[in-house]
């Protein structure tokens, strides 16, 4: 059986433009379908045709075509920001919503609520409040509260960004046993990395237009394509795609350990560990810098009890690259939440060169310490894109010319986008906006919470980019990501909270070595970093390039020596 998508072509106005153009697809029942695309290619929308929000409840709009499923199959879906789809004070609220709105019995609602509590490993949440929950926390509550629901179609709207790659995992399982058991899937993300090994059919959307209509692996083999659509891949499929340009003989990977079996093939292996080690530890104790921000004994307690931070202690030195690592609930968010005032400590001190800055108000501190939030909205104020851009510089007396407003705009693709209203760009543009607009700020610490969510592939190039120039000029940047590739590509150094207690605090290539944290936190390390260590390649590598590179002289040598 499949569900058809008829030559669907939309616009949100009769003379606006055509936001799809005439799509046409099957989505086979059973299945994993991903739709992937840059952002602003018309993805939302049709998720929001699919659920029927367009056209009953956004119903001045042109829409044509037809999403014909059979009668009374019930479609739902797992929004991108989790907030707009939380009702309720509490865990169990926000998951019997739905179930309560369909009218089912409470005693079955009972049952589904304790199965999807033990699906999900929720247990532990469910006399929780929702607004004390860390932000992956409710996502994996939004997941919950639309399977406790059971649709016939399932839509996810990137679905795991802000959970950890625990949860990536656990959502990865539980699609899988959807599909098993006959259930239809429809992800609708641009980050194949977490669902690689379940997706089964992938449509590929381009300016409105379907581009790619096929298999997974038919699209992973499509180099050309994936970078079209800014699709951010496995980095285990970037180092094949690589790889694959100048050794021959390689078929297509998924997992390190294929990755490894293969690659060990071409190269030789030297036994003693990478010559680069001493290198690491070398450098891992040079240029070190007074911190910026020192945490002391840094405590919180909310009111429904639960301890979000223990005794945590850290230096972060100034004009570095710093990410904040951990499970979701390690206390990351309500760390940084510290570093800018938006908290108060129950016990301890938080000094800002030398000075307590508890005392302060959030207003006082952001004019050294801003904080960009992982959810776009919460700071979206202004009716322009170029106002939003300058809002902070304003609320600074911080001067900038039109000259510099120009510059970024153009930089960072959203001049055509000067006089929209923010709120109407796409997720990652709305994301990419709200970091821009700390760029003209008088704060020379920079902290960014989950700053990818939303982001294609060319908006987290743009990002790595930007987070490069903040530090060549001499701003410290804070980041709190679960993206532990873009980590590895781009910090200097990281502090692991888990259970909100601070378990390491150091050097990226200290971080590098650290494979028992890792294990004890439940996230793998990036494939070139594991891959470097378990192949003996001379040095760690951090980037699919460096890697490339080792791999390519190691192979020249073993050539070389038959």
């Amino acid at each position: 059986m499949k569900y058809q998508v008829n030559n669907i072509s939309y616009k949100y106005a009769p003379d606006g433009k055509e936001v799809l153009k005439n799509v046409s697809f099957s989505i086979e029942k059973g299945k994993v379908t991903a739709i992937v695309g840059p952002s602003g290619c018309g993805k939302s929308t049709l998720v929001e045709i699919f659920s029927g929000v367009i056209p009953k409840l956004i119903s001045n709009g042109v829409l044509e075509g037809s999403f014909d499923v059979p009668e009374k199959t019930f479609v739902s879906v797992v929004s991108q920001t989790p907030e707009n789809q939380l009702f309720g004070y509490g865990v169990e609220d926000a998951i019997a919503f739905g179930m309560e709105n369909l009218g089912l019995p409470q005693e079955e609602i009972a049952d589904r609520m304790e199965y999807v509590l033990d699906l999900l490993n929720l247990q532990y949440l469910r006399n929780r409040s929702v607004a004390n929950l860390s932000g992956g926390q409710r996502q994996s509550v939004c997941i919950a509260s639309v399977l406790a629901m059971n649709p016939d179609i399932l839509i996810m709207d990137e679905p795991v960004s802000s959970l950890d790659p625990g949860g990536k995992a656990m959502v990865q399982g539980i699609l899988k046993q959807l599909s098993i058991n006959g259930d239809t899937t429809v992800l609708v993300d641009n980050n194949l990395v977490w669902s690689a090994g379940i997706v089964d059919h992938v449509i590929g959307l381009l300016d409105g237009e379907v581009v790619f209509d096929g298999t997974r692996d038919e699209f992973f083999q499509d180099f050309e394509l994936q970078e079209r659509l800014g699709v951010i891949i496995p980095q285990e499929v970037e180092i094949y795609r690589e790889l694959s340009k100048r050794l021959k003989g390689l078929e297509l990977f998924y997992t390190v350990e294929e990755a490894q079996e293969q690659i060990s093939r071409l190269i030789s292996k030297k036994d003693s560990a990478p010559s680069g080690e001493k290198e690491d530890r070398e450098r891992s104790g040079q240029d070190q810098k007074a911190p910026v921000i020192t945490v002391h004994n840094l405590a919180k307690t909310f009111r429904d009890g639960f301890h979000a931070l223990i005794d945590v202690n850290a230096n972060l030195p100034e004009g570095k690259v710093i990410a904040v690592l951990g499970q979701n609930g390690s206390g990351k968010t309500t760390f940084v939440k510290h570093l800018n005032g938006l908290y108060k400590p129950t016990e301890g001190d938080v000094r800002y060169r030398g000075g307590s800055i508890v005392s302060k108000t959030v207003a006082q501190i952001s004019r050294n310490i801003i904080l960009v939030f992982q959810h776009p909205e919460h700071m979206l104020f202004e009716e322009t894109v170029e106002r939003e851009l300058t809002f902070c510089a304003r609320m600074q007396q911080v001067d900038v010319t039109a000259e510099q407003i120009t510059e970024v705009l153009s930089r960072y693709h959203l001049e055509s986008e000067r006089e929209t209203f923010p709120l109407n760009l796409s997720m990652g543009q709305k994301h990419m906006l709200t970091i821009l607009s700390v760029l003209f700020s008088s704060a020379d610490v920079i902290i960014l919470d989950e700053p990818t969510l939303g982001m294609d592939g060319f908006l987290v190039k743009d990002l790595e980019a930007l987070i490069r120039s903040l530090k060549e000029a001499g701003k410290t940047v804070v980041m709190i990501s679960h993206e532990i590739p873009l980590v590895f590509r781009t910090v200097d150094a990281a502090v692991i909270l888990n259970a909100g207690e601070k378990i390491f605090e150091g050097s990226r290539e200290e971080l590098a070595r650290e494979s028992g944290i890792f294990d004890r936190i439940g996230i793998a390390m990036p494939p070139v970093v594991r891959l470097s260590h378990s192949l003996g390649l001379d040095q760690t590598c951090y980037t699919v390039e460096a890697f490339t590179q080792q791999v390519m002289k190691r192979h020249a040598e073993t050539e070389g020596g038959r």
